[in-house]
């Protein structure tokens, strides 16, 4: 890396561009966002490289003010007030394809390097028509770049806590044909105790564009990460040592991961056409030394999306499919040294789904459109457990290892944790909005969304070793809601407003309650009864070329219907948050940043009768600068957490999850 730094570095004279006309795809399909009625943000490949953010969740964070927590190196995104499991319910897309997992598992966010993503639409509200179940509170389009000449470019920083960063791509962009490989690496060794981290992860990438003007696009990507879990902290040890575990030091993860996308579109006379195909497989070990809980989990899924958009006159019909099949296998090991099976499940999901949306124009500034979506899922679970006594061949006495007269092989199964079950349900998605371009700068629009939700695995089944009051939670329905929004967009040269209101009356919404007595246990997934949110969205942005600054607010009000929790309001979810940023071209080889995030203070996770002290709100400051030194090289210098606020991401149970202190970061890009 010294020798990276190293590099040669003179002159430069590049300038910053100013805010432009764009295009966006919350509707699957290229649209200017003002003609279309959805909260929608779209960060384009300049803004990205601007950031000098290094992962995904850090840019969004900083470019959408979405509102991301770490417990234990789950990284979830809360967009519409959730809290606990907020990462359900939000749509992950990596070109097309679904990032969240069949499972309550963490979203992977490693395998997308920033140095590979072109560009990130963020939809906030209901999106279910046309996304599916995971689209409730809203969906992160993920698009990843497509050569379009040849060139090498390659990211490296250094940072503090033992972090190291290098990334490098290839790309081959020449004629009908386009080429792009990438390889990178991260590791850490995180501001706690116990919390190191690694990745490492490939890419391969290959587009052909046809004589008629289809495009036909392959990805292939593979990596690994591995986490270490440093636990929660009670509050008087978070205030006195933050950067302490309570973990053994060996728990954590190891998740190895093969990715396939293809993907085909094209233009004709009546519209447009694309097709979706997809292949993962993931292999995750995972190890709870205090509960002595190892396990691996392999889960695979299959999906094919064919689309299909139709264009006459003032009208404009979408017509979609969605196909997805998703198996899972979980391994549970007696010790650490995963030898002997404990016990095992095999899990299955299939989903079939239609849907349209359809669109028309009234006038030349007021459109309509409305659409639905039926979807049947059939879900599948067959788990056994062994009898402990019989899995080893010898056991430990004080006379040494002895033959184990229980032995048998294969063991017998007991009753405990042994279970069979098939669980069919169908529901719909709908949704009717309108948009008015009263003017060519601005546009008003108003929406409302049928939304819903399906558990995951792990919502419906516990067979991962928990003992809980049904080993399946056969009565659990979906999670339905309605959503009301109503958005107002303004963009004009330097300028850009978009203000969003919503109202989201939630039903049937899934949470886990401990007080839920049953003949295997304590605890259970429910049904809760009716929760609503109410909130604001506000942005705007302001760029001036060789200077600029954005604005964004979060305004929400959760409350609970009914139960132990009525009238309070949902954990783990604050009232205000947002972030502002400006950025300085003082010369024109030099950018200056200054980035400040808010985040309110709110319920601990699991109490619902908001009796529990509350977690602190938060200002987080941090300070980067980039210095472009010749037309292939730059450097540049961030400072996060800059006065080195002690802050909680998450606290559940009276457990605190520190996030990270003061840190510094030293990094060059170099592109030919």
């Amino acid at each position: 890396m010294g020798a990276i730094f190293a590099a040669p570095c003179i002159g430069w004279a590049d300038e910053v561009q100013l805010l432009g006309a764009y295009v966006v795809q919350a509707r699957h399909f290229d649209q200017e966002p003002l003609d279309v009625p959805v909260d929608v943000v779209r960060i384009e490949r300049e803004s990205i490289e601007r950031s000098l953010a290094s992962s995904v969740p850090e840019l969004l964070e900083a470019e959408a003010n979405l509102y991301f927590s770490t417990v234990s190196g789950f990284t979830s995104v809360d967009m519409r007030g959730f809290g606990e499991g907020s990462g359900l319910r939000s749509l992950i897309l990596v070109d097309g394809q679904v990032l969240n997992p069949a499972d309550m598992g963490r979203i992977n966010w490693e395998q997308v390097p920033l140095n590979s993503v072109e560009s990130i639409e963020v939809l906030r509200g209901g999106q279910n028509v046309l996304y599916g179940d995971k689209a409730l509170t809203g969906v992160i389009k993920i698009e990843t770049r497509r050569a379009t000449e040849s060139s090498l470019n390659t990211v490296a920083r250094i940072g503090s806590f033992g972090q190291t960063q290098a990334s490098l791509a290839a790309e081959l962009g020449e004629g009908t044909w386009s080429l792009r490989a990438g390889l990178d690496r991260t590791e850490s060794e995180g501001y706690r105790a116990a919390s190191e981290s690694e990745s490492r992860s490939g890419y391969l990438a290959a587009g052909y564009t046809l004589k008629n003007g289809d495009d036909v696009d392959l990805r292939l990507s593979m990596g690994e990460v591995n986490l270490g879990y440093p636990g929660g902290l009670e509050e008087a040890l978070y205030q006195s040592d933050p950067q302490s575990s309570t973990s053994s030091g060996l728990d954590g993860s190891d998740t190895r991961y093969l990715t396939l996308t293809t993907r085909a579109d094209g233009q004709r006379d009546w519209g447009s056409w694309e097709l979706l195909a997809g292949y993962e497989r993931r292999s995750i070990e995972s190890s709870f030394y205090a509960t002595e809980s190892f396990n691996l989990n392999q889960p695979e899924r299959y999906n094919l999306k064919p689309r299909l958009r139709f264009e006459r006159d003032l009208t404009a019909l979408i017509l979609g499919f969605d196909l997805s099949y998703d198996t899972l296998t979980n391994q549970r090991f007696l010790t650490s040294e995963r030898r002997y099976v404990l016990a095992q499940a095999e899990l299955e999901e299939s989903r079939v789904s239609p849907y349209f949306l359809l669109e028309r124009a009234l006038s030349d500034s007021l459109s309509l459109s409305g659409g639905l979506r039926q979807e049947w899922v059939s879900y599948q679970v067959d788990s056994e457990t062994y009898d402990a006594t019989q899995l080893t061949p010898t056991r430990t006495t004080n006379r040494g290892e002895l033959p184990n007269p229980n032995y048998k092989s294969p063991p017998d199964t007991v009753e405990e944790g042994t279970f069979n079950e098939r669980i069919d349900q169908n529901g719909f998605a709908a949704e009717f909005s309108m948009n008015w371009r009263f003017h060519h700068n601005w546009s008003l629009w108003a929406g409302y969304d049928r939304v819903y939700r399906y558990p995951v695995f792990d919502e419906r089944a516990s067979y991962q070793g928990a003992i809980q009051a049904q080993e399946v939670a056969d009565s659990l329905d979906a999670e339905e809601g309605n959503n009301y929004e109503l958005g107002l967009k303004y963009i004009q040269g330097r300028h850009e407003f978009f203000a969003t209101a919503f109202l989201l009356k939630m039903k049937n919404e899934i949470a886990y309650d401990d007080t839920v007595v049953g003949p295997s246990g304590t605890g259970l997934n429910v049904n809760l009864g009716p929760v609503d949110r109410y909130g604001v969205n506000l942005s705007y942005r302001y760029d001036r070329g060789h200077w600029g600054y954005s604005l964004q607010v979060n305004y929400l009000e959760t409350k609970l219907r009914s139960g132990v929790g009525d009238g309070n309001h949902v954990p783990l979810v604050p009232r205000f948050g947002g972030v502002n940023r400006v950025w300085w071209a003082p010369v024109d080889w030099l950018e200056l940043q200054l980035t400040h995030r808010y985040l309110g203070e709110r319920y601990q996770g699991g109490d619902l009768s908001n009796s529990l002290p509350q977690v602190d709100a938060y200002h987080l400051f941090d300070v980067q600068a980039e210095a472009r030194v010749s037309e292939h090289c730059s450097v540049f210098f961030v400072v996060n957490n800059a006065f080195d606020q002690l802050y909680a991401e998450s606290a559940s149970y009276e457990l605190y999850y520190p996030g990270d202190g003061r840190s510094f970061e030293l990094g060059v890009k170099l592109n030919f």
